[in-house]
């Protein structure tokens, strides 16, 4: 008979990693759950699709009003780029979608249950972000691809100043900063909602910092203007992608300015909902 030699089971500190691991993915996998199956979500989605049809429509109108120019006119064009006609408006709602991930909780009173399940409310809170950082990104590539391709078919081979791009490769830097930023838009809302604790606060608070504020700071005196404008989240995409834009900032302190906005507004949302009460 052969001798067997008794299993021996495996050492506490890596059954307790094991067992830790699992509890992070499985609130992960109910946040998930709980996003995809509310109708709001699917509606800002939704509009953000629908946002981008129509940013490339302007963007087709653009077109041809430019070809019925003259040559003077058609020399002081603005340029039909995308990031401007589209995807400020997509961040908006990406924004909006992710508020949702932790103020619909409130709202409903379900963030005592997510608390009974997830009592560590860094972990919830970690959940949340894994879970908002894959549907913005998501989106964001999806969105900035979808217009930057629909612009690129749209302009032709038509020049200067209406087209930003002289070959269509140069188009991918600027759909890469404006996914990010789109990315960035939702982590920024999670924090923010996770402070406000309210839906229409937090959309309200969005659609400022990603139109509103944006519009109005040009409006500021120069060269205050211009100092202000370069650091809001829309404005940093081209700054991010290093492409010819009258904003101030170099690649690297755009990147900077845009992980403040997260690494700062997260910080503070992890800080509230540790310290305050459900």
């Amino acid at each position: 008979m052969i001798p067997t030699t008794p299993r021996t089971a495996p050492p506490r500190n890596v059954a307790a990693e094991v067992s830790a691991l699992a509890s992070v993915l499985d609130a992960v996998a109910a946040e998930w759950l709980k996003l995809r199956t509310m109708r709001s979500a699917w509606a800002l989605s939704g509009g953000a699709a629908v946002s981008t049809l129509i940013g490339l429509v302007v963007i087709m109108s653009h077109v041809g009003s430019y070809d019925q120019a003259t040559p003077q006119e058609q020399a002081s064009f603005e340029s039909a780029d995308p990031a401007v006609a589209v995807m400020p408006l997509v961040a908006f709602f990406i924004g909006s979608l992710s508020a949702l991930a932790i103020t619909t909780e409130y709202s409903t009173g379900s963030i005592a249950p997510s608390l009974v399940a997830v009592p560590r409310r860094r972990m919830l809170l970690a959940a949340k972000t894994v879970v908002v950082t894959c549907v913005a990104l998501a989106c964001g590539v999806l969105f900035a691809s979808l217009s930057q391709i629909g612009a690129v078919l749209i302009l032709g081979d038509r020049p200067a100043p209406l087209n930003p791009w002289a070959h269509w490769w140069e188009a991918v830097p600027p759909a890469t900063g404006t996914a990010v930023t789109t990315l960035a838009t939702g982590l920024v809302a999670l924090g923010l909602g996770t402070i406000l604790r309210s839906t229409a606060a937090t959309v309200a608070l969005i659609g400022a910092l990603t139109l509103v504020v944006p519009m109005f700071a040009h409006m500021l005196p120069e060269p205050v203007h211009l100092w202000v404008a370069s650091v809001l989240i829309p404005n940093l995409a081209p700054q991010i992608a290093g492409a010819d834009s009258a904003y101030l900032l170099s690649p690297p302190a755009a990147t900077a300015v845009l992980a403040f906005y997260v690494v700062v507004t997260l910080a503070a949302a992890g800080l509230s909902f540790s310290r305050r009460d459900s």
